[in-house]
């Protein structure tokens, strides 16, 4: 008899809405986990289908209190009568009390988004930071996707958020023009107005210079008119404008992680990211020849230059980039998770 899973995982991908870097990789972990255990998702009302998954959703939150508190109550109610033999959160588990063993992911830490943001956001983050502390302290097996989280919360293992989605060789659909790509918003931690004033200035050398946007419909009004947004894309679409780009700009202030450096990689871009702990991970896992160069705030617009003027990468950086993704691609996949979740039942 198949195990029963249940997972916890509220930035699932809805209709109509942006879907963020957890979303997506949750959704497409689920593609993959769905052929080996019978998968049950609870998230929001609006959640996108996915056959051989069945969706328990909760209602969907209506605002900031409603998102971080209220679900997890609702969340909290639902979950056990999913009648799972492990439950798997991907947040959103303080309240959450069932008899199936935990376990937990953490995708980097709300202290860590506490200290890079302010106001009252700050605050909610510090609030929650406490929150997951408690989730880490009832869980049964722990999975951080970098040292931050797995030192922060004591966990188990390192379990990299990242699968291959890439299917072309690299490069070989590039724009003849130089194009820069930034995934987010243009305020906020991800810092998009950083990665816009790289590329106007690039543009008074470079008129012919573009910087394409993937974010979410509500922020598109931000960005100045030259600038190419675009909303609601599925992962293909997304890959179709990862593999006409040159660079990836990555400006974020704080990642766990960072699932777009390795997307940019792996579809043979350069990636100019901020220090944070998420690029400071994937730069000590990489090769020297890896095409991932951290640059601070002063010198941010010159790396991103000096990267469109590098050009096409080379075989060694082709080579090396491969590398450092197909290693996280490994480490984090659906068949080691599975594995992982027979183990914890046998605890």
């Amino acid at each position: 008899m198949s195990t029963r899973v249940t997972w916890l995982s509220l930035e699932w991908p809805r209709e109509g809405h942006h879907s963020g870097g957890v979303g997506r990789y949750t959704a497409r972990l689920a593609e993959r986990v769905k052929e080996l255990v019978d998968l049950t998702v609870v998230t929001y009302e609006g959640a996108a289908t996915m056959p051989g998954v069945d969706l328990v959703t909760i209602p969907t939150a209506t605002s900031r209190l409603h998102r971080y508190y209220t679900s997890a109550w609702h969340a909290a109610r639902v979950v056990p009568g999913t009648t799972p033999d492990v439950v798997h959160a991907h947040g959103d588990d303080f309240l959450l009390r069932t008899s199936a063993p935990i376990v937990r992911s953490f995708y980097g830490t709300s202290w860590g988004e506490a200290k890079s943001s302010t106001g009252l956001r700050r605050l909610n983050h510090a609030v929650l930071a406490g929150a997951e502390l408690w989730a880490a302290r009832r869980a049964d097996l722990k999975l951080g996707i970098a040292p931050e989280s797995v030192d922060m919360f004591r966990c188990d293992l390192v379990f990299p958020p990242y699968l291959r989605t890439s299917s072309d060789a690299p490069g070989t659909r590039r724009s003849l023009e130089p194009v820069v790509v930034f995934i987010g918003s243009f305020r906020g931690r991800k810092r998009g107005w950083m990665a816009q004033d790289a590329v106007q200035r690039l543009r008074h050398d470079r008129p012919d210079a573009r910087l394409v946007v993937i974010g979410p419909q509500d922020d598109a009004a931000s960005w100045a008119p030259w600038v190419e947004h675009r909303a609601g894309l599925s992962d293909s679409e997304v890959a179709d404008v990862l593999d006409s780009a040159w660079v990836l700009a990555s400006p974020s202030e704080y990642e766990g992680f960072g699932i777009p450096v390795l997307e940019g990689l792996d579809h043979g871009l350069r990636v100019v990211a901020s220090p944070n702990p998420g690029s400071a991970y994937l730069r000590s896992r990489a090769a020297p020849a890896t095409p991932l160069e951290i640059t601070d705030d002063g010198s941010y617009p010159g790396g991103i230059r000096a990267a469109v003027e590098r050009g096409p990468l080379s075989d060694a950086e082709i080579a090396a980039a491969d590398e450092l993704v197909a290693s996280m691609a490994f480490e984090g996949s659906a068949e080691r998770l599975v594995g992982l979740y027979d183990e914890v039942r046998r605890v």
